[in-house]
């Protein structure tokens, strides 16, 4: 498998907990890297009462996402799992003859959310190993752990992101790509409960269940869970 972590050179610290890994590192954009009349800063829908640097953060964090998709697309990759820096393994990695193959996008981590997102999360029970992602149902939210088969889906999310008209926080439009969607169960990631880089007042984190929790039962499943240091 082909890991990719998004990192900012910036964020030293949060790199040092995959450099023994063997993994690759992809330099993500911080908004400072854009000039500041880059198109992305006014195309980009947000809220009228952002805070501005927010706004400027979520322009950065979808640059990251697509600048990787089109190294992909270009360079022809084959099982890709892309890997934001704070996603914290805590279990083995699936075979990828285990996940889809065809023009599927696979989930090792996130949230469940209902199909509205002022509605808030929503969830749900799963059988363990791959489950379809039913749009009417429910949908996903958080690009922290996807698996990435082939160009064509890395292909096909780059067409959504890009050519709907203004782009919005990244996780939020995939749904819409042309691409079967998929979750693995129980998650291989969760998210680790540290400072955002993009909401300073972030208290809601993943746990293995897709499920979102508050920073203090993010940490003890992770210190419950994290007993074993070599996942492969």
């Amino acid at each position: 498998m082909n890991v990719y972590v998004l990192n900012l050179d910036s964020a030293k610290d949060r790199w040092k907990a995959y450099e023994d890994k063997g993994w690759n590192r992809w330099k993500a954009t911080h908004y400072d890297d854009l000039p500041d009349d880059h198109p992305i800063f006014d195309e980009m829908v947000s809220m009228y009462n952002i805070n501005p640097l927010e706004h400027q953060a979520k322009c950065a964090c979808y640059m990251t996402h697509i600048s990787l998709w089109k190294h992909i697309i270009s360079n022809d990759l084959k099982n890709v799992l892309v890997l934001e820096d704070d996603a914290h393994q805590i279990a083995d990695l699936p075979n990828p003859e285990d996940l889809p193959q065809g023009q599927d996008l696979t989930y090792l981590g996130g949230i469940t959310y209902n199909k509205r997102l002022t509605d808030g999360p929503k969830p749900m029970e799963f059988k363990e190993g791959i489950n379809e992602i039913i749009p009417a149902d429910f949908r996903m939210i958080m690009l922290m752990s996807y698996f990435i088969p082939n160009r064509r889906v890395a292909l096909k999310l780059l067409q959504c992101v890009t050519e709907r008209g203004r782009p919005r926080a990244i996780d939020t439009m995939i749904k819409d790509a042309w691409v079967s969607q998929y979750l693995y169960y129980p998650a291989v990631f969760v998210e680790k409960p540290i400072q955002s880089q993009i909401r300073d007042k972030k208290s809601k984190f993943s746990n293995q269940y897709y499920h979102s929790v508050t920073k203090k039962q993010a940490l003890s499943q992770i210190k419950n869970i994290s007993q074993k240091k070599n996942f492969k």
